[in-house]
């Protein structure tokens, strides 16, 4: 679908009805045009490549970071402790999977921070899509299994984490 801003003089255009013109359709106003340009994409190894983020206020949040090499790494904020995880990540059937080799828990109060450990039967496994609108990209991810040492850890994710690409 084109994209087009055209300005309709004619009256006979019903509100909320979206014309059309030599089976292009045309855009009212920029407001319309920005509603349909948030395309809906499937996860794809090259959609998916560079540094996705959400960040809360009070240190709360998620960072992902997607590598060429299929190398993965993912922060996540939580307040005064931060959990990374190091992964190697594949995509099958539009389902995101992370299985996690390291991770790592740091505390910002100062508290010992110790490297990071091997992790066993861990992953993370997300559905998901990609979307662009206005350039902006954004990838949305839905946890649907969360294993941490073997162990169900659904918790540390939200529902629907809507990750920008910085």
């Amino acid at each position: 679908m084109l994209p087009l801003l055209m300005v309709i003089t004619t009256s006979s255009v019903v509100p909320g009805d979206v014309p059309w013109r030599d089976g292009i359709p045309l855009a009212l106003n920029s407001v319309h045009a920005a509603e349909t340009d948030g395309a809906e994409s499937p996860l794809t190894f090259k959609s998916v490549i560079g540094t996705w983020t959400l960040k809360y206020s009070g240190n709360y949040g998620y960072n992902f970071s997607f590598y060429s090499n299929y190398r993965a790494l993912i922060v996540l904020y939580l307040n005064m402790e931060t959990l990374i995880f190091k992964g190697v990540y594949t995509i099958e059937d539009n389902k995101l999977k992370i299985n996690i080799y390291e991770m790592k828990e740091q505390h910002r109060a100062g508290g010992i921070n110790r490297g990071f450990v091997k992790a066993k039967s861990s992953y993370f496994l997300f559905g998901g899509y990609k979307t662009t609108k206005n350039r902006k990209e954004t990838l949305r991810l839905r946890p649907l299994a969360i294993i941490i040492d073997g162990n169900n850890s659904e918790g540390y994710f939200e529902p629907l984490i809507k990750l920008t690409k910085i």
